[in-house]
């Protein structure tokens, strides 16, 4: 029973004894209640989805919103993003931040299409090289994070610090265009039973991580840790190794998606994957805690919430929107994302 169920029925009578007050029809209503609030808790992300994606299809100012090729368009630049939000939610899980995953993506683009541009080496060998590179600088973050004991909000600020500065020396602020593999890009910009493909990496690493976090040992482990560190250490958890491989995980996802960027775009751009990406990355992770599993980050809620983001965001740049209300809207969700799962997360805790 949920913590408003509890806190409901367990009301004391008014002075005087008011009768039936803990009758079987007292006790139906207030679960009634408890009920419904639960499912609005759940779903009210999801219904709030459909009514701005609805009201942008009706509206006079978008009139190609709803058209096949933007809905495709949306879905298959967001899968980047999505892929991002999954990575930044695994660390947070454990309790832990990663601000780096934009900037690491971006490093990873720009080495993915240097390496094939400038070296001539193959895609595959490029691919597998370029994703390591991400997991290695999850393994930096974790092993400060978790083996040192540094805060990890500066310690991956510091990183994404280090890797822009790194993508600004490589590139010399210039896109690598030329030499990139024709079959990585056809891969990115192609569909595949009318959707776009990045979709479907998207759809595979969401599976994966969600299998990791539901219904593996190391996914409880890590939910265990985000609850309660301590209590996870006493019970003989080791807490340093699974936060390292947290930071690992998170890292790979991030070179993961800077692979696909490359892909995408065709291009690796010195401007494609920063700090905003971050962002939007986080606003996701925590407006998907407000749903589907409330007070607890999820990659269910996480997905709808990223495509919510992204819907509405296009939705008002094809109404003709000033591009800083785009940007203020991606903060104020990020403040109220954070603000909401809080609060649910101490109520359902009873500490709130």
């Amino acid at each position: 029973m949920s913590v408003v169920a509890d806190a409901t029925a367990g009301e004391s009578a008014p002075i005087g004894g008011s009768p039936g007050s803990d009758s079987p029809h007292h006790v139906g209503r207030s679960r009634g209640r408890a009920l419904m609030l639960e499912f609005t808790e759940r779903y009210a992300l999801v219904a709030l989805f459909i009514a701005t994606f609805v009201f942008f299809c009706l509206w006079s100012k978008t009139p190609g919103f709803h058209n096949a090729s933007n809905i495709k368009n949306v879905l298959g630049d967001e899968s980047v993003i999505g892929i991002l939000a999954l990575a930044v939610m695994i660390p947070l899980v454990c309790g832990e931040f990663d601000f780096s995953v934009g900037n690491n993506a971006g490093l990873i683009q720009v080495l993915c299409a240097g390496f094939m541009a400038r070296l001539g080496w193959p895609v595959v060998p490029v691919v597998l090289l370029t994703i390591a590179i991400g997991g290695f600088v999850g393994l930096l973050n974790g092993n400060t994070v978790a083996r040192v004991g540094v805060n990890s909000l500066i310690v991956t600020l510091g990183i994404s610090s280090v890797l822009l500065g790194i993508v600004e020396w490589y590139t010399n602020g210039q896109s690598i265009i030329n030499g990139i593999s024709t079959g990585l890009v056809n891969l990115g910009t192609g569909e595949w039973l009318g959707l776009p493909t990045t979709l479907y990496f998207l759809v595979i690493a969401a599976i994966g991580v969600y299998y990791m976090l539901e219904h593996t040992p190391y996914g409880r482990y890590l939910y265990s840790i985000g609850s309660n560190r301590e209590a996870a250490r006493l019970v003989g958890l080791r807490v340093e190794r699974l936060v390292l491989l947290a930071f690992v995980l998170s890292g790979t996802l991030a070179g993961v998606a800077g692979v696909l960027l490359v892909a995408r775009n065709g291009s690796g751009s010195p401007q494609a994957a920063t700090i905003l990406n971050t962002l939007q990355a986080l606003a996701a992770a925590y407006l998907g805690a407000t749903a589907i599993k409330p007070g607890r980050f999820n990659v269910v809620g996480t997905m709808i919430a990223i495509f919510f983001l992204a819907f509405t965001v296009n939705g008002l740049s094809l109404a003709g929107v000033a591009d800083w209300i785009n940007d203020a809207f991606n903060g104020g969700a990020l403040f109220l994302a954070v603000l909401v799962s809080t609060i649910i997360g101490r109520r359902r805790a009873g500490t709130g």
